[in-house]
């Protein structure tokens, strides 16, 4: 087999570095990477097949920009940002990846937080000519709960009453435009469907309820246990009203991008909120 060039192999692995993580085109990575992948990142499952399933749970907006690149024999070092995906800051990445028969067959990885001008002790920039702006809303990288409350503001808004309630108008304040409510691990409802059942359940429950009974902040993730509170006049998820009403808990764990949500897991116990009606 012929032996790569340098800049063959650089060109290589830029590509696929671009087709996965800027294009997102899974079958044609599939091809840069060999279907024995090592992994050797702390924050990346094992084989291909990790690394493919995290990128497809990050945000459409995930870019990946070089700065360097340089290649000894079969193994390449990588100065490079990974943005958009969701956290409060950019990473800095070191990677350094293998090269077998033409395809990506291991990988190693260093990453670092990137830093404002402020909090540079250097008072260089990490990546390129210019400081980095936070993508999250504080700035120190990890939101305080007073910042957490101001963002999950507007969609609680739109859950109380919500028949008289610009719910549109107030999810687009409280989320990205790509927003993700996802009800079970791979299922979700972008932004417009889910006013869309914001808007039903007005309808069917027009006293609903919405409270923030607890909250928690990790980082950019916002957990809220709900407590919904209603008594239907229509039918409600298959149920005919019965006069009686629930009183029920939800739990929901959000992602912020940009200072808005991006992305919710969530689980309502509507099983409990039927039973108390029918009783």
């Amino acid at each position: 087999m012929t032996k790569s060039s340098t800049e063959e192999t650089k060109a290589l692995i830029l590509n696929a570095f671009d087709t996965l993580f800027n294009k997102r085109d899974y079958a044609k990575a599939a091809e840069f990477w060999s279907d024995r992948y090592i992994q050797h990142s702390a924050h990346i499952p094992p084989g291909r097949d990790g690394l493919f399933n995290l990128i497809r749970s990050l945000p459409d907006t995930l870019r990946y920009e070089n700065a360097r690149i340089m290649v000894d024999g079969d193994y390449a070092i990588l100065h490079g940002r990974f943005s958009g995906h969701g956290r409060p800051r950019s990473w800095i990445a070191a990677d350094v990846v293998r090269v077998e028969n033409g395809r990506l067959a291991e990988h190693w990885d260093v990453l670092q937080d990137e830093v404002t001008k402020e909090e540079s002790q250097s008072a260089l920039p990490m990546f390129g000519e210019s400081f980095a702006k936070t993508d999250g809303a504080a700035p120190s990288g990890a939101l305080t709960i007073e910042e957490a409350r101001k963002i999950v503001a507007p969609l609680y808004d739109a859950l109380n009453q919500p028949a008289k309630k610009d719910v549109t108008a107030l999810l687009a304040a409280a989320a990205n435009d790509d927003y993700r409510s996802y009800h079970t691990n791979e299922e979700f409802l972008t932004r417009d469907q889910l006013a869309d059942v914001f808007k039903g359940m007005g309808a069917n429950v027009p006293d609903l309820k919405w409270e923030i009974a607890d909250m928690h902040v990790f980082g950019d993730r916002i957990v809220v246990r709900g407590k919904a509170t209603g008594t239907p006049t229509g039918e409600f998820w298959g149920t005919k009203p019965t006069g009686k009403g629930f009183d029920t808990m939800a739990i929901d764990v959000f992602t912020v991008r940009n200072g808005k949500l991006a992305s919710a897991y969530h689980v309502e116990n509507w099983m409990t909120a039927l039973q108390q009606m029918t009783k």
